[in-house]
């Protein structure tokens, strides 16, 4: 394929913007800002939900448009809601009635909310960002009861931590129809409305912007990365990627211990001989 310059740049955060310490480098801060001022857009493609994304991301100072909820939520820089799949009710109670019979530890995500499946548990966002969250209007549940609730709103995600063994209940799961299986970690499972992963959530901000997918580039490094590895036309894996997304990926850059994000912006975005370095 003959180079295309890239009009948009799709990122994974954990394992790929952020190092190990949880934190944005100043490398990848400066690739970020130098794309945005060449004219490329870059956005934040996570399995996060986009209101823990934009207080991410508030804390550097940075603007970016999100893809979140693994493709089920895209906002502009300010939040507004560009696109939003959510998953079929009957499969949604499925799935739930599934976690509680192996008692599950679960996360639901939905229109601005989370309910998780015990008020012992709590999710981090409400330990660390709770205040500025309610100020945006987000809700938190906890329970049974609550989760019965959530899942006749708007589902856009559930997450099974591994309390329990995780294999069985993935066998459960593939039983339903109307949703679709992946991972952001070896030790959990997300769960999304069928037809909704970061592959088709970058095809949505592509089509949004007028970009061809020939001139998307997107970095990652775990198996719910490895849709928009394949569906853009620079899929880049971290060097410290699964053999899955690194498989899947046209190209591997370094780890996101040495700013490979950074490194591979400035290779195929920014076409600076800085990335050697």
């Amino acid at each position: 394929m003959d180079h295309m310059p890239i009009r948009l740049i799709a990122t994974d955060i954990d394992g790929t913007l952020l190092n190990g310490s949880g934190r944005i480098p100043e490398r990848n801060l400066r690739a970020i800002h130098s794309a945005q001022e060449k004219g490329i857009t870059v956005a934040i493609s996570s399995g996060r939900f986009p209101e823990n994304v934009y207080i991410l991301l508030e804390g550097y100072g940075l603007r970016c448009p999100i893809i979140g909820d693994n493709g089920g939520r895209l906002t502009d820089e300010n939040l507004h809601v560009l696109a939003d799949h959510v998953m079929d009710t009957k499969a949604a109670q499925r799935v739930l009635e599934i976690l509680l019979s192996f008692g599950s530890d679960y996360f639901i995500f939905g229109d601005r909310m989370i309910c998780t499946s015990d008020d012992k548990i709590v999710h981090h966002s409400e330990l660390s960002q709770g205040s500025r969250m309610r100020e945006l209007g987000f809700t938190y549940f906890h329970g049974t009861a609550d989760a019965r609730q959530a899942v006749l709103q708007s589902v856009h995600k559930f997450f099974v931590c591994d309390n329990v063994p995780l294999e069985p209940v993935r066998l459960a799961l593939q039983q339903v129809d109307g949703i679709l299986l992946t991972r952001s970690g070896i030790h959990n499972i997300e769960i999304m409305p069928a037809g909704v992963d970061k592959g088709s959530g970058i095809l949505d901000m592509a089509r949004l912007l007028g970009v061809p997918m020939e001139q998307v580039m997107a970095l990652g490094d775990e198996g719910n990365d490895i849709p928009m590895l394949k569906a853009a036309g620079y899929g880049i894996a971290m060097g410290n990627a699964s053999e899955e997304a690194k498989a899947a990926a046209r190209y591997v850059t370094d780890t996101n211990e040495n700013c490979g994000f950074a490194k591979a912006i400035e290779r195929y975005a920014l076409e600076m001989d800085s990335w050697k370095e």
